[in-house]
């Protein structure tokens, strides 16, 4: 090989080198030029999980003093607010009835937290359940129940899981992973996901202390019903589903925060087309947002994708969807659902507006609650 073919060999691979880095760098300008314009959330800092009863959809900032509200009042939607009984905000979830709250009494979650029932239909605050053994980090609502998750107080690492019953909270697990969601399948059995001895199921008062097979030691951050079925995910980017009877999983290669919600196609008359799954890069990545999981006839299935690739999705511009919302983890995400499934939208009354999709609503980590309208992901006003 002689040295002229060397020297030509080498200025091909530097032109080749620039070619490539100037290509990455349009693509870099090309997302930044896309970037909105930012607002001030209404839901600042980093938001509670969202939670949809009774017409009303509910967030809030963890820690702060206040609930935000959002729904139709007198034929205008928007926010109002609803005042703690004291303490600090940490969790949302419902029986499909009431609202519960847990509710932090001071910047220590291990100290003295509480749950509060919230009477939506009188706007009361009513019961409140407390667990002196093991204070209360974590609650979520499945079908018409509550569990809350417990970390015991001299020991970080040794953690249970309750069970509201009426008007008392009795503990239905000891020795176990922190609870990280709950779902009600399509029969009635509810999935309790922990995070590092997987599922657990719960039918009427009892607990199957067994680990559901193929989730054993998962570490999982949520869990939800698709179409009757069981999606769960994991923090280190599995994804398990009951598709065919059993639990079954892939890993998707991302970092799962727990944030799950389906997500209905206008296009295909408001069938359930997507579930939307929160994400977190690894590192220092701003790689973050969510991915979409098709479903098929409203059936989970294991093709996941980013928004903006191919149909369905749930954004129109990939582009905007990367300079957006895509630079943060989402943390919890709900597409607003219509007032025939809990919602406070009437879906009717914008039918005649062709631009027109669902808003969507996603906690950030730490940027805040943001909205998807008018297709572009924005923070939330």
């Amino acid at each position: 090989m002689n040295s002229t073919f060397l020297n030509k060999l080498k200025i091909f691979l530097a032109i080749l080198v620039l070619f490539l880095f100037s290509c990455n760098q349009d693509s870099i300008f090309y997302d930044i030029s896309n970037e909105p314009e930012p607002k001030d959330p209404l839901i600042d800092g980093s938001p509670t999980n969202i939670v949809a009863v009774k017409n009303r959809v509910y967030a809030g900032t963890r820690f702060n003093n206040k609930i935000f509200c959002y729904a139709n009042n007198n034929g205008t939607l928007g926010w109002n607010t609803i005042n703690l009984p004291s303490g600090y905000l940490g969790q949302l979830a419902t029986d499909g009835e009431d609202l519960y709250v847990l509710i932090f009494q001071n910047r220590d979650p291990l100290n003295s937290p509480i749950i509060r029932k919230y009477n939506i239909s009188t706007n009361t605050w009513g019961t409140t359940y407390t667990m002196s053994s093991y204070p209360i980090q974590t609650i979520f609502g499945a079908g018409k129940r509550i569990f809350a998750g417990g970390q015991y107080g001299t020991n970080r690492q040794n953690f249970a899981i309750m069970f509201v019953n009426n008007d008392s909270l009795s503990i239905i697990k000891y020795g176990t992973s922190l609870l990280k969601g709950a779902a009600e399948n399509a029969s009635g059995t509810v999935y309790l996901a922990t995070a590092g001895d997987g599922m657990f199921t719960f039918n009427e008062s009892a607990l199957n202390t067994t680990p559901v097979s193929g989730t054993e030691k998962a570490n999982l951050n949520g869990i939800i019903n698709v179409g009757g079925n069981i999606v769960a995910v994991g923090a280190d980017g599995t994804v398990y589903s009951d598709i065919g009877g059993s639990f079954n999983n892939i890993n998707a290669g991302v970092n799962f925060t727990g944030a799950m919600g389906v997500w209905l196609d206008r296009n295909n008359q408001f069938k359930p087309s997507l579930l939307l799954m929160g994400v977190r890069g690894r590192g220092s990545s701003l790689t973050h947002g969510y991915r979409e999981m098709i479903l098929d006839n409203g059936k989970p299935s294991f093709t996941i994708k980013s928004p903006g690739d191919d149909s369905p999705t749930s954004v129109v511009n990939k582009a905007k969807y990367s300079a957006s919302i895509g630079t943060h983890p989402v943390e919890s995400i709900m597409q607003l659902p219509d007032v025939s499934n809990g919602g406070p939208l009437n879906y009717s009354s914008f039918i005649s507006d062709p631009d027109w999709e669902p808003p969507i609503f996603a906690s950030t980590a730490i940027n805040g609650l943001w909205s998807y309208r008018k297709g572009e992901w924005n923070a939330e006003e």
